[in-house]
This record gives C-alpha cells, sequence and structure tokens, in this order.
C-alpha cells in the first residue's frame, strides 16, 4: 500500500512508470477542463476542487480510477458502458488509451454542477437574509448520518449500515456525526470515519495517532497516525466483527487514559 503523500506530483511518483504516464494524463486532461480548479489529495487520492470537490482519480494494479461522483457516472453512462463502473467511479485500463473528450466532457458537467449548487447556495443566502430570521434545530449527529445513509443507493446503504451498527455496539460512548462527508465517530476526539465506498469495498480510517499502537491484522498501512480497515462486503465485516470491536474498545481505553 502506498503511503500518504502530501500532493498529487508525490502521490503519482510512487507508481510504476507505465501507471505514471496515464496519472499525468488523466490529471493534464482534467487542468484542462477544469482551469479554475484547484489540486489537492482527500481521501488519500489526487482531487481537484472548485466550488467544494470535483473529481477525484488514483492508479490501481490493472486501471486508472475516475472519481466524478455519481452524477457524472449516471449522466454519461451510455459513453461509459464499455468501462466497468459503479456509484460515482469508473475504471480506465492501463492497456488502452484514455478516453479524453469523454473525460474532459464529464469534468466540464461537474464544473457546471458545482458552479450552479454554488449560485443556488448563495441566492438562498440572501433571501434568508431578507426574511424574518426563524431559527432551525439542528440535526443530530445520528439525524445527520441517518440522512446521508436515505440519499445512499440501498445496497450501499445496506453495507455500510452494517458496519455502522457493529461500530456503536463496539463503542457506545462513540458520538456519531457526518463529517469529512461521510459517517464519522468521535469519543473526546475524532477515533474513525467511513472511507469513500467502492465497488465490493467497504474502508474504515482509523485517524487517531493512538491506533498505531494497537496490532491486529484487519489494520492496513504504515502511515504515520492512522490506518484502515478494507472489507469487501457486509458479510466480511460481520465475520470480523469480533476483530473489529475489539480495536475499537481498544482504542476508545487508550484516548480515554490521555
Amino acid at each position: 500500500m502506498q503511503k500518504a503523500a502530501k500532493d498529487t506530483s508525490t502521490f503519482i511518483a510512487g507508481f510504476p512508470a507505465e501507471t505514471q504516464v496515464l496519472l499525468n494524463r488523466i490529471r493534464a486532461i482534467i487542468r484542462k477542463a477544469a482551469p479554475g480548479a484547484t489540486e489537492t489529495i482527500s481521501y488519500g487520492i489526487p482531487t481537484f476542487v472548485l466550488e467544494g470537490n470535483l473529481v477525484h482519480f488514483s492508479g490501481y494494479k490493472s486501471h486508472i480510477g475516475f472519481y466524478p461522483g455519481a452524477g457524472g457516472i449516471e449522466v454519461f453512462k451510455k459513453e461509459l458502458s464499455a468501462y466497468v463502473t459503479s456509484k460515482g467511479t469508473v475504471q480506465f485500463p492501463l492497456d488502452k488509451s484514455l478516453p479524453a473528450a469523454l473525460i474532459t466532457r464529464i469534468v466540464r458537467f461537474r464544473v457546471q454542477q458545482n458552479l450552479e449548487k454554488a449560485k443556488t447556495k448563495k441566492e438562498g443566502k440572501k433571501t434568508k437574509a431578507a426574511s424574518p430570521a426563524v431559527k432551525s434545530k439542528k440535526p443530530t449527529g445520528e439525524e445527520q448520518v441517518k440522512a446521508y445513509l436515505e440519499k445512499l443507493d440501498p445496497a450501499v446503504k445496506s453495507e455500510i449500515d452494517t458496519v455502522r451498527k457493529i461500530i456503536k455496539q463496539a463503542g457506545p460512548e462513540l458520538s456519531e456525526r457526518i463529517k469529512w462527508n461521510a459517517p464519522s465517530y468521535y469519543y473526546k476526539e475524532d477515533i474513525l470515519t467511513f472511507g469513500p465506498y467502492k465497488t465490493h469495498k467497504l474502508l474504515l480510517v482509523f485517524h487517531h495517532p493512538a491506533i498505531v499502537k494497537i496490532k491486529s491484522g484487519l489494520l492496513e498501512g504504515s502511515f504515520k497516525d492512522r490506518r484502515l480497515v478494507h472489507f469487501n462486503s457486509k458479510e466480511e465485516a460481520v465475520k470480523n466483527k469480533k476483530e473489529l470491536t475489539r480495536i475499537i474498545r481498544e482504542i476508545i481505553q487508550l484516548v480515554g487514559k490521555k
């Protein structure tokens, strides 16, 4: 597993030469299609930002992963039918040329989406400022998570909710909320968060530094201050419930001693 990179160039440099060529190519295509976007690393992979996250990309053993969001995949699903796709994700094989024109259209679509969303948000703020102030009750952390889950594809919701219940049972002390655009859990400090959902892949990110003191076959990565847990399905998560529970209980105890 590649170590966390601080910038896109460093991230790309960690791949084999032939993969670097395609990663630099898709980076250049996105730059040209979205000249106003800025680059960063989010969820551990290169990300372009323009009025919020625009698109992500990454390299894998046999393909380049491109993440334009669910809208980007749905609108262009006919053009993307030749590739492996899932909710918000498309895989471009390493042994084929990148479809530059198609990627450009998808990125420009996402730019328009984000700009329109930002415009609507600003207009909403103006309307709110011009109207009498009405206090609305802020949703609780659990309500935030439930609202987040309701927006997901039913199959994805079921996968994430299964792991969510294991986490809550393992750590009743944990508070739940949406942070970093995903269900997140904290006890005195932030402890773990769901990573981006990928086809047949559930990801948990333990980002409290105390996680490096815990040894487990489930914990992956050699990062300085975090570890990852991958499950291929909710069934695999249930099968490893006991070990995941042990990890959560142990890190809560470590945080509680601080």
